[in-house]
C-alpha cells in the first residue's frame, strides 16, 4: 500500500487549491455575466446607456488608432 509523503501532501494541496481557484473563479465569472446581461436587458434605459458608452469607447479607440498609423503618436 502507498505511503502518505511530505512531497504527495504539497502536491495535493497545491493542485486542489489551484484547481478550487480556477472553478471558483469561472463560476464566478459566468454567474456575474449571466446577470450581467439580464439586469441590462430588462431595463431599456440601461441598456441605452451602455450602448451609448461602448459606441462612444469604440469611436475613442479608432480615433487613437488613426492617429497613431497616421503618425501622430
Amino acid at each position: 500500500m502507498l505511503q502518505p509523503t511530505t512531497v504527495g501532501d504539497i502536491a495535493t494541496y497545491l493542485f486542489f487549491s489551484a484547481g478550487g481557484l480556477f472553478l471558483g473563479g469561472e463560476t464566478g465569472l459566468l454567474t456575474g455575466s449571466y446577470s450581467a446581461s439580464r439586469t441590462i436587458s430588462r431595463d431599456p434605459e440601461s441598456r441605452a446607456r451602455v450602448e451609448t458608452a461602448f459606441r462612444k469607447l469604440r469611436a475613442d479607440v479608432l480615433r487613437k488608432e488613426a492617429d497613431r498609423l497616421d503618425g501622430g503618436g
